[in-house]
């Protein structure tokens, strides 16, 4: 259950403490959906322990205000989650969250942080390459109605009607905001010795598979890159949960268990 994870640091929160795990898990959350959302993700993986990162103006840190450039974010999460790297461990980003596991790692790797070599996979979900433009339109040209009426267009059906709740909206523009200037950044094309696979909805206008693809340009083990697309829209791991959550355990036992730790 969820209500048994453990707060441990206000940069993260560990789902259910596993302290003989053999491995990390460490979730980068987009915007849209909370990260409390992924508490219960680890039920059916005993030899992982899960942490979900939780970023400033979100959560149990809704009071701190939100940061706006990846230098804010390497430079905390530098800080403040990479003393907690101690096993082989897996970066999952979903949206604007695999843009940062994904310069987070290449900036451990760049500081020569030993910890760099604990990471065996990372799987990016629902977003483009950071090395290149980003084909969706930038939000800082859109109203706040214009968002809305975005968001509800792109929205898998089933829960559009979110859109339509004013408190969640108040909370959400703003700091979509915040990660658009985020994901308006182009990071440099430097690849990483860490394999990377790729995950996408189907029903996503913008994040194609072709797009997906350009991944294969950031990491040097382009032999073991792939990409996996559900039958979902941006959100998919949530509309495709169950088919998620299997593929995510069948992509982390083979690496894991095909590579040295």
């Amino acid at each position: 259950m969820a209500s048994s994870s453990t707060k441990t640091h206000p940069w993260f929160e560990i789902c259910h403490s596993r302290p003989s795990a053999k491995y990390q898990v460490f979730i980068f959350p987009g915007a849209g959906v909370p990260g409390s959302y992924y508490n219960d993700w680890d039920r059916n993986f005993p030899e992982y322990e899960f942490s979900v990162v939780i970023y400033p103006g979100r959560a149990k840190r809704s009071s701190e205000n939100y940061l706006s450039t990846m230098k804010e974010y390497l430079g905390q999460l530098y800080r403040e989650l990479l003393p907690y790297i101690k096993k082989p461990c897996i970066f999952i980003g979903h949206s604007i969250g695999a843009r940062i596991c994904f310069a987070f790692a290449r900036f451990m790797i760049e500081t020569r942080s030993y910890q760099a070599d604990l990471i065996k996979l990372i799987i990016v979900m629902a977003q483009g390459p950071p090395h290149l433009q980003d084909v969706d339109p930038s939000a800082t040209n859109m109203t706040d109605e214009e968002l809305v009426q975005e968001f509800k267009r792109t929205a898998d059906p089933s829960t559009k009607d979110i859109y339509d709740y004013k408190p969640f909206i108040e909370m959400l523009i703003p700091l979509y905001r915040a990660d658009s200037k985020i994901g308006a950044e182009v990071i440099p094309s430097t690849p990483i010795d860490i394999p990377i696979i790729a995950y996408g909805g189907e029903k996503e206008e913008f994040i194609t598979e072709p797009f997906l693809n350009k991944w294969i340009e950031l990491t040097k083990k382009k032999d073991l890159f792939r990409i996996r697309m559900f039958p979902g829209h941006h959100n998919f791991q949530s509309e495709c949960q169950n088919q998620v959550l299997q593929c995510l355990k069948e992509d982390m036992n083979t690496f894991l268990n095909n590579t040295k730790t």
